[in-house]
């Protein structure tokens, strides 16, 4: 009998123990659902005079409470100039203010038919400058272009690789 009710007791020691350390925060604080709202299916349109300059669209979009950026997935940018550029991406996060996209792995750019490969690429939408600081690699039909850095300003049709440039053209 005294065998049961020693068993008895440390099992309530032991619940009790249990619900103590269970209810420590550690300093670690979650954020509740309700301040996150989230969507499938986003399509942002920017235009100047009626004419659309460029457009994200994204599988999901994240739209946290108090800050100014939504965070993107499986996204695809479409910039429309002479001709229209396609940037595909991994994920991304677009600030709302500044009108700036950071896209992540994999980021493929169509241009014309060529096709440039990276790991990330910022692209400014006041300026309509994209750029990254990582390998790039732009191939078409006739040229490969490998290095690292680039900046391209769409309005003047100009790239810029910075280093380590490796340059192969077909004939």
């Amino acid at each position: 009998m005294k065998n049961k009710l020693f068993l008895v007791f440390l099992s309530a020691i032991a619940v009790v123990t249990v619900v103590v350390i269970s209810n420590r925060e550690d300093g670690v604080k979650t954020f509740p659902s309700y301040k996150t709202s989230s969507m499938s299916g986003f399509h942002l349109t920017h235009k100047e005079s009626d004419e659309v300059k460029w457009e994200v669209i994204a599988e999901k979009a994240s739209f946290p409470k108090g800050n100014k950026e939504i965070i993107l997935e499986e996204l695809i940018m479409r910039i429309y100039d002479e001709t229209e550029m396609v940037v595909r991406g991994g994920n991304g996060i677009y600030d709302i203010e500044k009108r700036n996209l950071t896209m992540t792995r994999p980021v493929e750019v169509d241009i014309e038919g060529a096709v440039l490969t990276t790991d990330s690429l910022n692209w400014n939408g006041e300026k309509g400058i994209i750029s990254t600081g990582d390998s790039i690699k732009f191939k078409g039909d006739k040229f490969l272009i490998e290095g690292i850095g680039l900046s391209a300003n769409i309005a003047d049709r100009k790239i810029r690789v910075f280093n380590n440039v490796k340059g192969t053209f077909y004939r």
